[in-house]
C-alpha cells in the first residue's frame, strides 16, 4: 500500500536538509572573519548605535566567538544535514527501518516541545508540537498498517 502521506514528511526532512546546509555553508563563511568589525559594520549599515546597552553586549558576544566554534558548528550542521537527507531518502521509498527511525525521532521532538510550551506559550511553540504530533501519528499509522499488511501475507 502507498503511503503519500510519507513523501510529504520525507519532502519536509529534505527542506530541513536543505536548511542545514545553509547554515553550515554560511557559518563556514564567517570563519577567519572580524567578527566585532562585521557586526559594527552591520550595526552602522542598519542605523544601529554601538554605544547601547544591548549592542555592546552583541559586540561581546562576537569577540567570544572563535573560529574552532565555527567550524564546530559547521560540522554539526552538516552531520544534521546529511542526517536529514537520508531521513528523507528512505521514507520517500518506504524503508521500514527508516520509518522506524522517523517516528522514535519525531516523538523524542515532543517532551522538550511540551516543556518550550510551559515555559512560554506562543504560536511557534504550539505550531511545532501540533505539527510534530501529526507526523508522529501518522508515521505510527504507517507502522501500524504495515504490521497488519505483513501479518496478513504471511
Amino acid at each position: 500500500m502507498k503511503f503519500q502521506g510519507l513523501n510529504a514528511i520525507a519532502l519536509l526532512e529534505g527542506f530541513k536538509g536543505i536548511l542545514a546546509l545553509f547554515v553550515a555553508v554560511s557559518v563556514n563563511a564567517l570563519v577567519g572573519e572580524d567578527l566585532h568589525q562585521l557586526v559594527l559594520e552591520l550595526m552602522t549599515e542598519w542605523g544601529i548605535s554601538p554605544a547601547n546597552h544591548y549592542s555592546k553586549v552583541i559586540l561581546m558576544m562576537a569577540d567570544k566567538v572563535s573560529s574552532n566554534s565555527l567550524i564546530l558548528v559547521t560540522v554539526v550542521a552538516l552531520t544534521y544535514g546529511i542526517f536529514r537527507f537520508i531521513l528523507a531518502y528512505g521514507l520517500w521509498n518506504q524503508l521500514i527501518w527508516i520509518e522506524w527511525f522517523a517516528f522514535i525521532t519525531a516523538s523524542l521532538y515532543i517532551p522538550f516541545e511540551l516543556y518550550a510550551i510551559y515555559q512560554d506559550l506562543n504560536v511557534f511553540s504550539v505550531s511545532a508540537l501540533l505539527i510534530n504530533l501529526v507526523i508522529a501519528g501518522y508515521l505510527f499509522r504507517v507502522l501500524k498498517r504495515g504490521k497488519k499488511e505483513t501479518t496478513t501475507r504471511v
